[in-house]
């Protein structure tokens, strides 16, 4: 149904306009199928938008390093992992385990993110000295609190609720059509 070319595809069926040629000629309604790829096609324009500005954002903060981001991410979803699986538990009525903090070694870290491993170990060493990561005993590396769980997730907003909503003009479109 959704397809990456399907707004440039032929199709059997003849091409509707989505406005009216005329002023005096009714608007034609398009076919579901019609409204979703139109839909899809802007959703996915808005959220590759979204998602270069986040890259350029993101890549400024880790001071041109996307490779940084990746690992830094892996700590954060390991932290995410342990708020869901405490909220699980609440929601079953369980009392929750204690907050435990995990760390990684580099070699772990290069095996996850297909970094080389001395690539990755030189990156770790940089997230700890710009305050994102910290080293203790045995070579493990734990998160730090520069940019936490909120920060992320402000960062990476746009991708989920700026681009699932539609701009205002679209939803009054929307909802004209469907008087």
């Amino acid at each position: 149904m959704f397809s990456a070319h399907s707004a440039t595809t032929t199709q059997a069926a003849p091409s509707r306009s989505f406005a009216a040629d005329r002023d005096d000629a009714p608007a034609e309604k398009p076919t579901f199928a019609e409204f979703l790829d139109q839909d899809a096609t802007r959703f996915f324009y808005r959220w590759g938008g979204q998602l270069s500005s986040i890259l350029i954002r993101v890549r400024a903060r880790f001071e041109g390093d996307l490779d940084q981001y990746l690992l830094y991410t892996i700590f954060l979803l390991g932290e995410l992992s342990q708020l869901v699986t405490a909220a699980d538990a609440e929601a079953r009525g369980e009392a929750p385990r204690p907050h435990e903090r995990k760390g990684m070694n580099a070699l772990s870290l290069a095996d996850i993110t297909l970094i080389p491993r001395e690539t990755a170990r030189r990156k770790l060493q940089q997230l700890v000295a710009d305050g994102y990561l910290r080293r203790e005993g045995e070579g493990l590396y734990f998160l730090a609190e520069r940019y936490g769980l909120d920060a992320f997730f402000w960062d990476l907003k746009p991708l989920f609720w700026d681009s699932l909503t539609p701009p205002a003009a679209l939803r009054e479109t929307a909802s004209g059509q469907d008087a």
